[in-house]
């Protein structure tokens, strides 16, 4: 059986491979089948790269991976698939496919969806050569009727997934352009990796739809597998450091002791940064960390508004707790990354500059500035979707306010703020050399370009 996984990703390449599509990759070959990836983050044609590639090779499976910020190319590759390839099984998966399903089947081309994590169902269809009923978390058309599959299965231990299939990617280019550790020093190679699945907090942006990808709760691999692919990335892609990917990779400290007392053992060479919340770090827990390899944390900090982050966003965080975080990770001598969005409902004009001004008096060594997105069926969603004035297809949290004018800030006044507030971080006196020097070498400056197409 020949399948091929599709990355749709036609806008805003960056340096993160698709771990998800090469974990599917990994499952499926294991049960058999021959698999390819067909990339689109590289190309500068992607869809008509596809169609030659369709017409020069039959596949049985198309899957085709599904973010809402990609729903116009997932669109579009399914109907393609399907028409030059009409007897393939055109499957979606992916977080949109899972909270929106029944819309996600309608679209002309697609065959079923996966829902939730797609490893099992992936490995079930290969195993049944390719026939869905009655394959966990797999809905499908049948004579034009939505037939629903058994409840999705999660994966209990993530230690017997096989690691990413790396070789179907363009891992060189990633890991030239991956920048991550740029703050920490430029021209370091790395590469992404993960390694718990599920979060436990309540973040009205991202819950449920985490939770009906993952389950209620965090799955973790153990510290001797993920060392395991550590050394492997290492010495394969002669890497330098690692991002992990996790939504906060800080929820078990005794965990996180076990993991980094393995790491040190293991002496692999790596340093590595992590998504951590301000209100879990410790002094204590950091330095072990750091100790272990961490030299950067991102801190979802969002807004300067304790308003906004209690009654819109449901964060669970204090400023107070922010700016303690920052002071706590600079006195070990870490870096650290600020994540803000700017046009949540109700939130003010006086509230967004006071977030710009936040980003700027925090001494935070990189920043990223997002829209306020309302991803389909998250609290935020629910609670919002009257005020909601674009499809689907249009949710772009880089540039595209998705809300009505009238209910939320306008559009060009967010875009100016986004702009406006990268332009104070990062030409300020505080950065200035340090974003010049960041444009020294050809991978510089191929970084900058990528980042400002998102700008």
């Amino acid at each position: 059986m020949k399948a091929l996984l599709v990355f749709p990703r036609f806008r805003y390449p960056s340096g993160d491979p698709p771990l998800g599509v090469a974990y599917l990759a990994s499952v499926m070959r294991r049960e058999g089948a021959d698999v390819s990836v067909f990339d689109c983050t590289w190309l500068k044609h992607p869809l008509a790269a596809f169609v030659r590639h369709l017409h020069e090779t039959r596949y049985d499976l198309i899957g085709v991976s599904a973010l809402t910020s990609m729903l116009r190319e997932v669109a579009q590759i399914a109907r393609v698939a399907k028409q030059v390839n009409p007897d393939s099984l055109v499957l979606v998966g992916g977080p949109h496919a899972t909270v929106e399903p029944e819309s996600t089947l309608s679209l002309p081309g697609v065959d079923a969806v996966a829902i939730g994590e797609a490893e099992h169902a992936a490995g079930e269809l290969v195993r049944r050569g390719l026939q869905p009923e009655g394959v966990p978390g797999v809905w499908y058309r049948a004579e034009g009727e939505v037939v629903r599959g058994p409840e999705p299965q999660l994966v209990d231990d993530l230690d017997a997934l096989p690691f990413p299939a790396w070789d179907l990617l363009d891992m060189r280019r990633y890991v030239s352009l991956w920048y991550h550790l740029d703050a920490v020093r430029y021209g370091l190679h790395g590469t992404s990796i993960i390694a718990s699945r599920g979060c436990p907090f309540r973040c009205a942006y991202c819950q449920p739809t985490l939770q009906r990808l993952f389950g209620p709760r965090v799955r973790r691999r153990s510290p001797q597998n993920l060392l395991a692919e550590m050394i492997e990335l290492r010495d394969r892609f002669r890497i330098d450091g690692l991002m992990w990917l996790d939504d906060t990779f800080l929820t078990s400290a005794a965990w996180m002791r076990d993991f980094c007392s393995h790491a040190l053992e293991a002496k692999t060479g790596l340093i590595w940064g992590a998504n951590v919340r301000a209100d879990l770090v410790d002094e204590d827990t950091l330095a072990l960390m750091k100790e272990a390899g961490l030299r950067i944390i991102h801190l979802g900090i969002e807004s300067a508004s304790q308003r906004v982050l209690d009654e819109v966003y449901q964060k669970g965080i204090t400023l107070e707790q922010v700016r303690e975080a920052v002071a706590m990770a600079k006195r070990l001598g870490l870096f650290v990354r600020g994540y803000f969005m700017l046009g949540a409902p109700t939130e003010t004009l006086d509230e967004a500059e006071a977030t710009i001004r936040l980003a700027n008096t925090l001494d935070l060594d990189d920043v990223t500035f997002s829209i306020t997105t309302p991803l389909p069926h998250t609290h935020l969603y629910d609670v919002s979707r009257d005020s909601i004035a674009a499809d689907f297809s249009d949710f772009d949290y880089y540039k595209r306010p998705v809300y009505a004018s009238d209910r939320v800030l306008p559009g060009p006044v967010l875009n100016r703020l986004r702009r406006q507030g990268y332009l104070r971080f990062y030409l300020g006196r505080r950065r200035l050399w340090r974003t010049l020097r960041s444009l020294l070498g050809i991978s510089g400056l191929q970084k900058a370009l990528l980042k400002v197409q998102r700008f």
